[in-house]
């Protein structure tokens, strides 16, 4: 596998502060200048800023232990990074004092604000469109030979199917295996949600957002038109592995493992398994906990909840059963990584891609793939200063962009 070294090593403060340069120069070209990009930041900096001056009594508590700063100090801070760096207001705390050993001087380190204005920077290429479009996505995995689900029936707003020819398509995998529908371009399982009919024709609809709808194929179809707000694509409900049902299954599980090109070469950076919370039916955003992987046991770490919490719980076991997270070896790990590599290798433009992967009893599937993939919780344990060929990638990759 093309995997980075154990030991690769810490990065050092040279190199940290050299990308650190890089994200700023980044930053001021101009390239996010645009209106819509200043309407954005304006929402962003109105939206947040409640959360400056009220932050939850329990982050207050837990950055007063980790640093000795009071409420006063915390919100002048959180201030500061909203209205200067347009930071996310807790984000200063999970990027310099959650991992003490890794952040020891705040000073030294690319903060996660610089690190996703990067990656986002340096993504920006004609293809992402690929990564963004299901539907693409999906024919592209196809035409490569890739394993992806596969798209079983599709509802256009502009041309719908009739109600009748839809029915017909969805209704034998619904009475089967059930079905999972998702908007085109959605994220974070926005307008997601599950279609599953039984022998007497009764039908049942579920958004991943919550609400439950029961009747006969027309009252569902009524639905999903008056809900619908872009197309929505059909794909059979997938059944994890095993393995991974054990730890909950009413509902889903699913790795995303990052990958990143060094030169020529597609390395793993990380990967982390996304555990649902309950009966949710997607593992994104607060609906899941996520627990990382070790590239080179295969097996999990604790977990915590993706969230932006100033010290996220560790979560050691899950799942009805109580299943221990620590030391569990994941399945099929090794075709997995293959699989996001040969992903990678299919959009030669982009410099590192989040792979959300599907681990099912016979292998693993390319369920989609992000080419922004950043979040705080990628930080909490693995912390960017020990991914150094990461790090050197980004580097080289940026000097070449002349910023």
């Amino acid at each position: 596998m093309n995997q980075l070294k154990p030991g690769y090593g810490k990065a050092d403060p040279a190199s940290m502060r050299e990308i650190r340069r890089i994200a700023v120069k980044a930053e001021r070209t101009g390239k996010f200048k645009t209106f819509f990009h200043k309407v954005l930041s304006l929402s962003f900096f109105l939206r947040r800023l409640p959360t400056v001056f009220f932050p939850s009594k329990e982050d207050v508590t837990s950055a007063r232990k980790l640093s000795g700063k009071g409420y006063f100090r915390q919100v002048l801070e959180r201030l500061i990074l909203l209205t200067m760096f347009r930071m996310e207001p807790g984000d200063y705390y999970i990027c310099a004092l959650f991992m003490p050993e890794q952040y020891a001087a705040a000073g030294s380190f690319i903060d996660y604000r610089q690190f996703s204005f990067l990656n986002f920077f340096l993504n920006q290429k004609k293809t992402t469109i690929l990564t963004e479009d299901k539907i693409q996505f999906a024919e592209l995995c196809t035409k490569k030979g890739l394993r992806t689900a596969p798209i079983i029936a599709r509802l256009n707003l502009l041309t719908p199917l009739p109600e009748k020819d839809l029915g017909e398509k969805i209704r034998p995998i619904a009475r089967t295996e059930g079905l999972f529908f998702k908007p085109r371009y959605g994220m974070q399982g926005n307008g997601a949600g599950r279609l599953s009919c039984d022998d007497d024709d009764t039908w049942s609809l579920t958004y991943a957002t919550g609400g439950r709808f029961d009747g006969d194929w027309s009252e569902m179809y009524k639905i999903l038109m008056e809900n619908c707000k872009e197309e929505l694509i059909f794909q059979p409900l997938l059944k994890s592995h095993p393995d991974l049902a054990r730890f909950n299954p009413d509902s889903v599980q699913s790795v995303r493992l990052i990958t990143f090109r060094d030169r020529e070469t597609i390395r793993p950076l990380l990967a982390r398994l996304r555990l649902g919370i309950n009966d949710s039916l997607v593992d994104a955003s607060h609906s899941a906990i996520g627990a990382p992987i070790d590239l080179n046991s295969k097996k999990l770490l604790r977990g915590s909840r993706k969230t932006t919490a100033i010290l996220p719980e560790s979560i050691e076991t899950f799942g009805p059963n109580n299943i221990r997270l620590e030391g569990f070896e994941v399945p099929y790990f090794d075709q997995m990584q293959s699989l996001a590599i040969a992903v990678h290798e299919a959009f030669p433009e982009i410099f590192s891609l989040g792979h959300d992967i599907f681990i099912l009893d016979d292998g693993p599937l390319i369920l989609e793939t992000n080419h922004i993939w950043g979040s705080p919780q990628f930080v909490h344990k693995e912390g960017l200063g020990s991914h150094q060929g990461f790090i050197n990638a980004i580097i080289e990759i940026a000097k070449r962009e002349h910023f």
